[in-house]
């Protein structure tokens, strides 16, 4: 099991927070969508990705500082805060296809920190590929970090976080893949994604790691996040084709509820429900949602909690808050002000002329509509992005890693 014994070196992990559906009309939407940029610099790190499939911020050095680790196609990186010097740790096997994710934890229980790790990513390949395991940290974090597998083949296994899922005190390693084993396309609807707990043993080097199936009856699942409860324990909150659900799992009886709160987009697969989510903070009783919709799609989009209890437990009302965009791929809820309520920043992986991809903020108003700023257009394509505090000032960067563009920036306010 895997104590939660550092949560100061962690930021960009999503942290939980405590716990019906219309669109803004065209004019009203275009008039929330508008604003200056505002006070913000860009800064291009010393750094070219091929694909830079996912970005954390932990202080690996343990000097206090966040450094950036990055999970490119064929390696993984780190950049030391602030001279950001890049460190290889992890040059991926030649009989693996790309790194595609990663979830820091101290695996072995050694003071240090550790990555989970999904690679062999090979998104149509239901059959078989895709590799579970993770990489332990030398006593030097700045050298090669050692690779062991946990499970080979897990079919495309896409997303992770560890979690204290059955609410023991000690962490899980969440693992979504993006569709269900043997299912088939176009639509993928056939078989339903097997969601999984790995357990690590006394010994994680040597001891196999059970595997727990969470049953979920939910399809392409593209993107997921850990809501912290109160005490020992965590929810899930998951984006998939049926939309936004929050799994919640019974210590006792081991049971898992399945909420509902938001629809996604009503149509027909592939270009349906939900792909990205992220729970963000309107009061300190109400929360809201995001995400990106369809799967892989041009819509932002969030579901704000009514805040009446009689509505509680229906659907969330969705609102769509910019269309103006191709293929969103990013979704980060933080407070950038001194307001009660977080802010929302989008990462746009794609161009669509005449709008360009990039980082948008999105501020809501006293009128619930969201206020929208561009940050360098066109500068990042977007496939990932965390925010931290990496300067120590009190205010939190935001961290992209791109695409097409091969490159990673860290916008800052001036």
């Amino acid at each position: 099991m895997i104590k939660r014994n550092l949560p100061s070196l962690f930021s960009g992990i999503l942290f939980g927070i405590p716990w019906f559906g219309f669109q803004l009309p065209p004019s009203a939407m275009a008039q929330a969508l508008e604003s200056p940029s505002g006070a913000w610099k860009a800064t291009v790190l010393p750094i070219e990705l091929e694909v830079g499939y996912a970005v954390r911020a932990i202080d690996l050095s343990r000097d206090g500082k966040l450094d950036i680790a990055i999970v490119d196609s064929k390696r993984i990186v780190w950049l030391e805060n602030p001279t950001w010097k890049v460190h290889t740790i992890f040059q991926t096997p030649a009989n693996y296809a790309d790194n595609v994710c990663f979830a820091p934890s101290d695996i072995d229980g050694d003071g240090d920190i550790d990555f989970g790790i999904g690679t062999d990513w090979q998104p149509n390949n239901t059959q078989s590929g895709g590799a579970v395991g993770w990489l332990e940290s030398p006593a030097d974090p700045r050298g090669m970090w050692t690779y062991r597998p946990i499970l080979e083949p897990e079919p495309t296994a896409h997303r992770m976080h560890f979690a204290d899922w059955d609410s023991d005190g000690s962490d899980e390693l969440i693992v979504a893949p993006l569709k269900g084993p043997k299912s088939t396309g176009p639509k993928f609807e056939d078989v339903p994604v097997r969601l999984s707990a790995f357990i690590p043993g006394k010994n994680p080097r040597k001891d196999a790691w059970a595997n727990r199936t969470i049953e979920v009856p939910l399809f392409v699942m593209h993107n997921f996040d850990v809501l912290k409860r109160s005490g020992k324990g965590a929810d899930l909150i998951t984006a998939s084709f049926q939309g936004v659900h929050i799994l919640s799992r019974d210590p006792q009886s081991g049971s898992v509820a399945i909420r509902r709160i938001g629809s996604g987009l009503e149509a027909q697969a592939p270009a349906k429900g939900s792909s990205e989510v992220r729970l963000g903070k309107l009061t300190s009783e109400r929360r809201f949602a995001a995400t990106i919709e369809p799967w892989h799609g041009n819509q932002v989009v969030v579901y704000e909690e009514p805040g009446s209890k009689d509505d509680a437990q229906g659907l969330w009302p969705r609102k769509v808050i910019d269309a103006e965009l191709k293929w969103g791929h990013a979704v980060v809820t933080v407070n950038l002000d001194s307001d009660p309520e977080d802010e929302l920043a989008i990462g746009v992986r794609d161009d669509a002329a005449p709008h360009r991809c990039g980082v948008r903020l999105y501020d809501r108003q006293g009128d619930g509509s969201w206020k929208r700023t561009l940050l360098e257009p066109g500068q990042v394509a977007v496939e990932d992005m965390v925010s931290a505090d990496l300067d120590g000032d009190g205010n939190p960067e935001l961290i992209a890693v791109g695409r097409a563009t091969h490159n990673a920036v860290v916008y800052s306010r001036d």
